[in-house]
């Protein structure tokens, strides 16, 4: 399918991409850039990638395909910088795997080059960033949504996901504004809450972890790990898709302040089949997202 493929970042997500690739076709040879050249060693020992170079000197000759797996902002750069080589491919194609749609296909749409471009959104990930944690079963029946654009062939959005299915992910193809605002509130939405949760925890002016390490379980742990993934990737994400993340997070508010008003109104009348039939409505809704 790629005989030859470019990984831009080769982290946690591009490494995970990288390892997965060479499980299903060992014969593809994949070359892999990042800002710390000296960090791709250990992957080209393993033989997880054939070699590797600095980001900012990216050589497109003989790539069929190009990942960019970086942060967005650093993306929309990157992504420019692969359409404006002399060296690329006029069939090659250059896919992201960025959390956020819209803001990267506005910024290349009116390039000459643009068809090239696109975009896609592995729905894997950890609160755990860079190549030591990748692993093959980071993609195992993953989604990736493909969001296209109006300059896109159609013969090359199949190739792109005859690619993740490969690589045995599942695919659906989006609208990119509709991703935008459906991720806004599965995957933007519990990061900020996470964030806020750990924000909002008090353990006292005169306690330390080990005072308070006897209270938290793992319910604590489960709700705030996602606050510990990466600021600047997490800067970018909130920066390109705020309307969407204020929206979302709006509504969750909207949620907590109705919570609230039934816990103060069970309290007051001492109505403990008030707070019962709150918690049996939610736990009917989850039901539904979780069979």
């Amino acid at each position: 399918m790629f005989n030859t493929v470019a990984i831009i970042g080769l982290g946690l997500i591009g490494g995970s991409i990288a390892r997965m690739l060479k499980k299903m076709n060992n014969e593809v040879i994949i070359r892999a850039y990042g800002r710390n050249p000296e960090l791709l060693q250990g992957a080209k020992e393993e033989g997880i990638i054939d070699d590797g170079g600095s980001i900012n000197k990216i050589d497109c000759s003989g790539v069929d395909l190009f990942i960019v797996a970086t942060p967005v902002l650093s993306s929309i750069d990157l992504i420019h910088s692969l359409l404006g080589s002399d060296d690329l491919k006029k069939e090659a194609l250059i896919i992201d795997a960025g959390s956020v749609k819209q803001s990267i296909i506005d910024s290349i749409i009116a390039h000459d080059k643009a068809c090239q471009f696109i975009g896609c959104h592995p729905m894997a990930g950890s609160e755990k960033s860079g190549y030591q944690y990748s692993s093959h079963s980071l993609l195992d029946n993953a989604w990736v949504i493909i969001t296209p654009h109006d300059k896109n062939n159609e013969s090359d959005i199949k190739k792109i996901e005859a690619f993740w299915k490969m690589l045995e992910c599942n695919t659906i193809i989006i609208d990119a504004q509709l991703h935008d605002t459906r991720v806004a509130y599965s995957s933007h939405l519990p990061h900020i809450a996470s964030t806020a949760l750990v924000d909002s925890f008090d353990i006292g002016k005169n306690s330390t972890y080990s005072t308070i390490e006897p209270f938290i379980g793992k319910g604590f742990r489960d709700m705030t790990r996602l606050a510990g993934g990466k600021p600047d990737m997490w800067a970018d994400i909130v920066l390109l898709n705020h309307g969407n993340i204020v929206n979302a997070l709006d509504s969750y508010i909207n949620s907590l302040m109705h919570i609230k008003s039934i816990m103060q109104q069970a309290a007051q009348t001492n109505d403990r089949t008030l707070l019962y039939k709150y918690f049996a409505t939610i736990r009917q809704k989850w039901e539904k997202y979780n069979d």
